[in-house]
């Protein structure tokens, strides 16, 4: 019996044409021809040109190493091996001397030569870009010629800003416990949050004192400088941001001294600190609490359930009518796809700040709010006219329903009959303002019948039922060609959207 080649590989229209004839046979392919096999290589085939083997383009952030060495291999352009001996041959690397470039941990400098090995390959290892952002070339020569690497040095995810998140000004009275920690708010140069870097938060002079009186021992008499202490008796916290790049302190006692004194957050290649006004009163200041809980949520633009609303105290515990109370909304940072700013809301009349007054209750109501169009957490924050006393509410832009499913990289893929698709079946899933949908169940089917495949930990094998991630991504068990050549559809469906899958068995 003669054996059946296999068919070649279809693309685009012929899928589509084989999945809805699956039951048309499979047509035998020739054998490619050409092509030049071991044999008709010469016996003397010395090196003439030096090639590119890896390493290009890469980018690295700035004082950080590259993920890759550069390689290069010395090669003859009759494409057949060299034969001569290759072994020691130098090759240079060079870097730009100035501007955007790399320093080789072997030489310590912008210039690194290597001897290649017995097979004509040579490799720059461990380089490391400088501290200068900025796309370039090096460049590895020999006597055999040159080739060039792109680089790109980058101050991308690198801290750039710390910003002070409100209120910037506070007060507590003495031996108490401030209302909030601090909080900041740590940006890259292109102004998007820095996730997990550390941030340290310092009190200034005077942090950590108790109510004894000190003694300045160059003037020889009573000093006592107001401050605080952040939890465990420090004068300094380190922090790492968060998802939206905001770092928070544990919170601050203040000491038993009156006054104003200074708190300050910095961040690595950040030369600019962020800076806070704490102020330690002598009497007990008003003190705000929130109404109803301090998390809470909506659909994207769509009003929020529940207004803020927060609770004026006086030092003897009593309502405090006629306040002013100022609410403001900030914003979550991180911008979904397709959106131009990150997740936020606003009050009625499209502002993001707004005051009310208290009642006889001394509850203060601010406007109602709406969500954008951005899914995401950002927060808002209420502070007492005349006074630092604050509060700070966490609020939740949630997706809207799904609208979109867009098929993965295996959007086009194809297997030999009877074994694993190499790539994973896998969709993300919008919602109409192209924010990711979580935990939105995603149905993959497969044909009941003809060319196929089945899934794997599935009690389906041909149906399969996984929910999107944070990210709106719902990734299918791992899904196997079965017997029969052929192209087919395999269909992701949600409510209201699907996107097909077009697979081949060869």
């Amino acid at each position: 019996m003669p054996e059946r080649t296999r068919p070649s590989r279809l693309t685009g229209a012929a899928v589509i044409a084989l999945a809805l004839a699956a039951s048309a046979p499979a047509s035998a392919a020739s054998p490619p021809s050409g092509g030049t096999g071991s044999g008709n290589c010469p016996a003397s085939n010395p090196a003439n040109t030096l090639s590119l083997v890896a390493g290009t383009p890469q980018t690295a952030q700035l004082d950080a190493a590259f993920g890759a060495p550069l390689q290069v291999a010395l090669a003859n352009t009759d494409g057949c091996p060299v034969t001569a001996a290759v072994a020691g041959t130098p090759i240079t690397f060079t870097a730009p001397a100035s501007g955007a470039s790399v320093v080789f941990a072997s030489s310590g400098s912008n210039t690194l030569t290597v001897g290649s090995d017995s097979s004509g390959n040579a490799a720059a290892q461990m380089l490391s870009a400088n501290d200068t952002p900025g796309s370039y070339t090096v460049t590895a020569s020999s006597t055999y010629g040159t080739v060039s690497f792109a680089l790109t040095n980058t101050a991308a995810g690198l801290p750039a800003r710390v910003i002070a998140l409100p209120p910037r000004t506070r007060s507590a009275e003495v031996g108490d416990t401030y209302g909030a920690p601090l909080a900041v708010q740590v940006l890259d140069a292109s102004g998007v949050p820095v996730v997990g870097t550390s941030v340290t938060f310092s009190l200034g002079p005077g942090s950590g004192s108790d109510s004894s009186p000190g003694t300045d021992s160059a003037l020889g008499s009573a000093a006592a400088s107001a401050g605080a202490s952040f939890a465990g008796g420090g004068s300094q916290d380190t922090v790492t941001t968060d998802s939206d790049g905001i770092a928070t302190s544990s919170s601050i006692t203040a000491n038993a001294t009156a006054g104003t004194f200074t708190a300050t957050a910095s961040a690595p290649h950040v030369s600019d600190p962020a800076s806070f006004t704490l102020e330690n009163l002598a009497g007990r200041a008003p003190s705000l609490s929130v109404v109803g809980p301090t998390r809470r949520s909506a659909t994207v633009e769509t009003r929020y359930g529940r207004r803020l609303r927060v609770d004026v105290r006086g030092a003897n515990g009593s309502p405090v009518a006629g306040a002013t109370v100022s609410f403001t909304l900030g914003s979550g940072g991180t911008a979904g796809a397709g959106s131009s700013a990150g997740a936020g809301a606003s009050f009625a009349g499209g502002g993001t700040q707004a005051s009310a007054t208290t009642g006889p209750e001394g509850i203060a109501t601010s406007p109602r709010l709406t969500a954008n169009g951005t899914a995401g957490t950002f927060h808002a924050t209420a502070s007492l006219s005349g006074s630092s006393a604050s509060l700070r509410f966490t609020l939740r832009n949630r997706a809207g329903r799904p609208a979109t499913v867009t098929a993965g990289a295996a959007a086009s893929e194809s297997a030999d009959t009877g074994a694993r698709f190499a790539i994973r079946l896998a969709v993300t899933v919008t919602d109409a303002e192209h924010n990711p949908v979580p935990d939105v169940p995603v149905t993959f089917s497969a044909p009941a019948s003809g060319a196929s495949g089945t899934f794997a930990r599935s009690g389906r094998p041909r149906r399969v039922t996984v929910r999107t991630d944070a990210h709106g991504v719902a990734v299918a068990p791992a899904f196997t060609a079965n017997g029969v050549v052929g192209g087919y559809l395999v269909m992701a469906r949600v409510p209201h959207a699907r996107a097909p899958f077009a697979l081949v068995n060869e």
